[in-house]
């Protein structure tokens, strides 16, 4: 039975909206509780939303820690209109190509670290961490120790709720009631590189394929590492000859200070992850970029050996249009340096609330903060702080009691301020209500 929609759809009412939502709409993460009052986005400009009833909120989060470049911006809009005019999709199976996929892979292979050269594109991150799981696997195969398919990553982690990388993401709530997870997936405290190696020693190095981290964990609750973390990581991985997986799709592009999170500790992983800020999300694509000694071996197979991987969108000529063009406002404007000294700003404002009573811990690296509260000390603590700083015009997330700050990088120096004014009154405001 066809839904009558009367055109445009712009023209409805937030009532009516809501209403064709909630009756036909599965949003991620979804319950209905959660949906009874929701923002209806209409517009953005830059690191400034705006819903359908005209109300302005600060982007706290670039929506999903993507929207680098900010809202609005036409240069991309046009980049994908011109593709789309001469070429819009085209198979990018073996045997066919097109040319921004072409530019693009080659572009990333200057932008990557030393020995990352070879890309396979995706449409987001979860993809990139399946692709990478199963190349892991499938190079150890084709090295002639097939024993070895763990795949270890780190409690807080999160890494995308496909079936395999949801095996991967260490977060328990996203388990329950999806049928058993695929076999030979660990999980290891988050900032110990002891017992990421004890565990290996545990399972036998000989069965290990891979460690997948994040530079930063994000959605677990913005927990940077311990300086020495990762290059200890990256000595364990080549001692018992395990693969370390970067899952750079949050602290890509800029969000940090660098180009890649893992920049910060000048380590070079094996195979490096990406997605949200390539094309600051106004088209989905991720990818997946394998180290020279990982291509080689792919690629010296005998012709019955393929690597039967594939996306239907894999190489989307449009897509990678829109990262071309990201990469030109992300350079053209310097945006990771940009990201650096605004990052540094963000963390100086965060700290300033590191001893009010309410909160318990502040954390962060670049454009990435999290202030955790007490347990306790708010009722509702992350969950009401955040409802309030949206009534007050800043939309962000939390986790547990944690709220989550991830602005674009193209924020103003005075919306920063704003943004760290109201976090700061609103938890002021929450404590002293009690």
């Amino acid at each position: 039975m066809a839904i009558e929609v009367p055109a445009p759809a712009e023209s409805l009412p937030y009532e009516a909206l809501v209403g064709l939502d909630q009756a036909h709409l599965l949003h991620p993460q979804h319950h209905p509780a959660d949906h009874t009052d929701p923002v209806v986005f209409a517009r953005g400009r830059g690191a400034i939303l705006w819903d359908v009833r005209g109300r302005r909120y600060i982007d706290g989060l670039s929506c999903l820690w993507n929207v680098n470049v900010g809202h609005g911006r036409s240069e991309l809009a046009a980049a994908a209109a011109r593709q789309m005019e001469r070429l819009a999709f085209a198979n990018a199976y073996a045997g066919s190509s097109n040319e921004p996929a072409i530019t693009l892979a080659a572009r990333l292979a200057g932008l990557t670290p030393e020995g990352l050269r070879t890309t396979f594109f995706t449409t987001g991150g979860a993809e990139s961490n399946d692709t990478a799981i199963k190349t892991a696997r499938f190079y150890w195969h084709l090295q002639g120790r097939p024993e070895k398919t763990k795949i270890v990553s780190r409690e807080d982690g999160y890494h995308g709720v496909t079936m395999g990388a949801m095996a991967a993401t260490a977060l328990p709530a996203f388990h329950p009631r999806f049928g058993p997870l695929p076999p030979d997936f660990r999980h290891v405290p988050a900032m110990s590189a002891a017992a990421l190696e004890g565990l290996i020693q545990d399972e036998g190095p000989e069965t290990v394929a891979a460690f997948i981290a994040e530079p930063v964990q994000g959605a677990g609750g913005v927990y940077p590492p311990p300086a020495d973390y990762f290059p200890r990581v990256r000595e364990i991985c080549d001692r018992y000859d395990v693969l370390f997986i970067a899952d750079e799709v949050i602290t890509g592009f800029g969000r940090t200070g660098t180009f890649w999170g893992l920049q910060q500790w000048n380590v070079v992983p094996d195979i490096l992850c990406f997605a949200k800020g390539v094309t600051s999300g106004y088209l989905p694509l991720g990818g997946v970029v394998l180290s020279d000694a990982i291509r080689d071996v792919l690629y010296s197979q005998p012709p019955e050996v393929k690597w039967m991987h594939a996306y239907t969108y894999s190489a989307h000529p449009t897509c990678c249009a829109v990262a071309h063009a990201n990469l030109d406002v992300i350079e053209r404007e310097g945006l990771v340096a940009r990201a650096a000294r605004l990052g540094a700003r963000l963390q100086g404002r965060l700290a300033e609330l590191r001893n009010a009573p309410a909160v318990r811990e502040v954390r962060g690296l670049g454009l990435m903060g999290a202030v955790e509260l007490e347990p306790g000390a708010i009722p509702g603590s992350a969950g009401a702080v955040v409802a309030e700083m949206k009534r007050r015009g800043v939309f962000t997330r939390y986790r547990n009691d944690s709220v989550i700050l991830a602005p674009p990088l193209v924020i103003a120096e005075n919306e920063l301020e704003e943004l760290a004014d109201v976090l700061a009154a609103t938890v002021r405001d929450l404590s002293t209500s009690l």
